[in-house]
């Protein structure tokens, strides 16, 4: 006997609009920074470990459409965070470098960026802050995406994305990249 049994389905012939959100409101600078919050209390995080090969990381996010994944190790604890940028980037050249090793044995502990190396807001502040605090929080660093952290338990809480901010207040919001070394600015010129 059968788990499960078919649903009854109608035809859409006659179906002519498509449902909205009535109570979305409008965003701008000064709204709330929790509205563009993705909370890991509510959504869970993209997550990827250390000792994953960078090619199957960057395949992985480019499949997904993402571009930015959390670094864990085996034991599941913080360790960075992994952008689709670090993949596709002057990064990638100075691991090979610096480890002596071949692009295909690189793995994503090569190119991500450390936990200590990250700023983040504490969600204390996160929770009386305006979008527009975010994007200059963003400006200031050239981060497109900036965590949330809780200082108290010590543990990520959730991030917030320039993208996201972005499409919920239909308007470009631009977050120029910070050069961090002579190849960074070499190739930010030369593009």
């Amino acid at each position: 006997m059968p788990l499960f049994k078919e649903v009854h389905t109608v035809s859409t012939a006659s179906i002519k609009s498509i449902q909205q959100p009535v109570d979305r409101e409008s965003l701008s600078m000064h709204s709330r920074a929790t509205d563009v919050f993705t909370d890991f209390a509510r959504h869970s995080p993209l997550m990827i470990e250390r000792s994953t090969g960078i090619q199957d990381a960057l395949e992985m996010m480019a499949r997904t459409h993402v571009k930015l994944k959390l670094v864990i190790d085996a034991q599941e604890s913080f360790r960075g965070v992994l952008t689709l940028d670090d993949l596709m980037s002057a990064k990638v050249l100075r691991a090979m470098e610096a480890s002596g090793l071949r692009r295909n044995e690189l793995t994503v502990g090569h190119v991500m960026t450390p936990r200590s190396a990250l700023r983040a807001i504490d969600i204390s502040d996160f929770a009386v802050a305006k979008i527009g605090d975010l994007v200059a929080t963003m400006k200031k660093y050239g981060e497109h995406h900036i965590l949330v952290v809780d200082m108290q338990s010590l543990c990520v809480r959730g991030i917030v994305s320039a993208n996201e901010i972005a499409r919920r207040m239909n308007t470009p919001v631009v977050i120029s990249e910070r050069a961090n070394s002579f190849t960074d600015i070499f190739h930010a010129v030369a593009h």
